[in-house]
C-alpha cells in the first residue's frame, strides 16, 4: 500500500479503520465514520482487505471506488453458514464498488467461484522493488554468530496460525538446518519453545533486508495466502523457496523453488535439507527467481496496473 503513494498523477491520503489488530466495535465504529469524512474532498476511494470493504460498503457504493483483496482469508477459513455469509459479503463488495482487483490469478478464481460478476474485477499482481544494495550478508551473519558455511533458510511472517511458523520450526529442527524466523504474533511463546539449538526466533525486525542478505532459502509454510509479499521480496534478493501447494504460493514461484504439501512435515524437512544441502541448485533456481520478479511480478508494474485501474474507473464515472 505504501508503494502506490508513489503513483505519479495522484496524490493519497491514508486512512486506518482501527488502532490495533483486535479493536472493539466502537473502535471501528469511528474508524468507518473517520473515513466518511476523511473520503470528503477525494476522487476516488481505495479500500484494502475483504473485512474492510465490507466495514466500508455504504461508502463504496456511493463514491468512486476499488477494492483490493488480499487472500479471501474469511471465505477460506470458515465452512458452513458463516462460509456462505463471506461469500455473500464478497458479492455486495464487488457489486457496490467500482472495481475490485485480486492479488493473484488463485484469488481470482476463488472470487469468481464465489458467484461475483467477472466484469467487475481484475488481477494486478503484488509487486516488490529490487534490491540495489547486497553488501551485508557477512556482517549480518556475524552478528548472529552464523558460520559464513553454514546453510541458513529464513521464514517470515506473523507467528499465527494461518503462517504457521511452528511447521518451519519443526521441519527444520528434523532437517537439522539453521533457520531464522522473523515476527511476532500471538504464537511467539509456542514457536521459543518448540526453536531448539538451530532456530533462532528473532522477534519483530526493522532490518528484514539485511537479514534476506545473510540467508540461502526462504521458508513459507502458510495454510492461506494471497500473494506473500515477504515471498515476493525473498525471490527477489536471489533466495529460492520452498513453499506450502496453495495455488498463490505456486503461481509466485513457478520454477523457482519447491513446493511441498500443506501440513506435510518430512515433506517439508526433506525439501528444505535438499536446498541446504545444494549449493548449486540454490544458486540456479535463485536467479531464476530474481528473474521472475523482475518479468511478473515487480513494483513498478504494480503501480502502472493500478494507476490504469484508477483511470478507468474515473473515466466511467465522467460518462
Amino acid at each position: 500500500m505504501d508503494m502506490l503513494r508513489e503513483m505519479p498523477g495522484y496524490r493519497s491520503t491514508r486512512v486506518y479503520l482501527a488502532p490495533s489488530p483486535s479493536p472493539s466495535l466502537r473502535e471501528l465504529g469511528r474508524g468507518v465514520v473517520g473515513a466518511f469524512w476523511r473520503a470528503r474532498g477525494h476522487d476516488l476511494l481505495h479500500v484494502h482487505g475483504e473485512v474492510a470493504g465490507g466495514l466500508c460498503l455504504p461508502l463504496l457504493g456511493a463514491r468512486t471506488s476499488v477494492v483490493t483483496l488480499h487472500g479471501l482469508h474469511l471465505l477460506r477459513r470458515l465452512s458452513g453458514p458463516r462460509r456462505r455469509a463471506a461469500a455473500h459479503s464478497l458479492r455486495l463488495i464487488v457489486r457496490a464498488s467500482d472495481r475490485t482487483i485480486c492479488v493473484s490469478t488463485a484469488e481470482h478464481d476463488s472470487l469468481l467461484a464465489a458467484g461475483v460478476a467477472e466484469q467487475r474485477t481484475v488481477v494486478v499482481h503484488n509487486g516488490v522493488k529490487l534490491p540495489t544494495s547486497e553488501a551485508e550478508r557477512a556482517k549480518v551473519r556475524t552478528e548472529l554468530g552464523i558460520s559464513e558455511s553454514d546453510p541458513v533458510g529464513i521464514w517470515i511472517g506473523s507467528l499465527d496460525e494461518r503462517k504457521d511458523p511452528l511447521a518451519a520450526v519443526r521441519a527444520a529442527e528434523k532437517a537439522e538446518v539453521v533457520l531464522l524466523v522473523v515476527g511476532d504474533g500471538p504464537l511467539r511463546r509456542e514457536v521459543e519453545q518448540a526453536a531448539e539449538e538451530r532456530v533462532r526466533v528473532l522477534g519483530h525486525r526493522d532490518d528484514v533486508s539485511r537479514l534476506l542478505q545473510a540467508a540461502d532459502f526462504f521458508v513459507l509454510t502458510s495454510r492461506r495466502e494471497g500473494l506473500a509479499y515477504s515471498l515476493l521480496e525473498a525471490m527477489s534478493y536471489g533466495l529460492p523457496a520452498v513453499v506450502t501447494d496453495l495455488a498463490e504460493n505456486v503461481e509466485a514461484v513457478g520454477d523457482t523453488g519447491v513446493v511441498v504439501p500443506l501440513r506435510d512435515q518430512v515433506t517439508m524437512a526433506s525439501a528444505i535439507r535438499r536446498l541446504a544441502e545444494n549449493a548449486d541448485e540454490r544458486t540456479a533456481l535463485g536467479e531464476r527467481a530474481r528473474r521472475r520478479i523482475d518479468q511478473l511480478f515487480n513494483a513498478d508494474q504494480m503501480i502502472a496496473r493500478t494507476r490504469a485501474v484508477y483511470d478507468q474507473v474515473l473515466a466511467a464515472r465522467l460518462t
